[in-house]
């Protein structure tokens, strides 16, 4: 795909595309966009560690949040805690950055669960 093409895909500019593609640029927020445009694992794309692949869970089809699913409020982009700050989040260690999700997707399923589920 070229810097054009992905700049469009992901609503940013093409200068800002090269800007990664140099590592002059890395932010968390356009990470989670361009990982969801190019079908990788925002992990690997943005740190460069663990699988480049998105991973499969028992419960992703039903709680991993796609931007083709839902459209999120413009203020907010693709990040959804409004009080957690995608940086604080990013500079945590990858085991405690799994175990958040962990504890997150429990929570969602018991919230589910507990109303009846949709």
């Amino acid at each position: 795909m070229s810097q054009a093409a992905l700049a469009r895909a992901c609503g940013l500019s093409q200068g800002a595309i090269a800007n990664y593609e140099n590592k002059n640029r890395q932010s968390a927020k356009e990470i989670f966009r361009l990982a969801e445009v190019l079908a990788v694992n925002p992990i690997w794309l943005g740190m460069g560690t663990g699988p480049m692949e998105v991973a499969e869970s028992p419960i992703e089809t039903h709680l991993t949040y796609r931007v083709t699913d839902h459209s999120p409020p413009a203020r907010q982009g693709l990040w959804p805690f409004a009080s957690v700050p995608p940086e604080l989040y990013w500079s945590l260690r990858l085991e405690e950055r799994q175990l958040i999700e962990n504890a997150v997707a429990s929570l969602i399923q018991s919230l589910r669960n507990k109303s009846g589920g949709s």
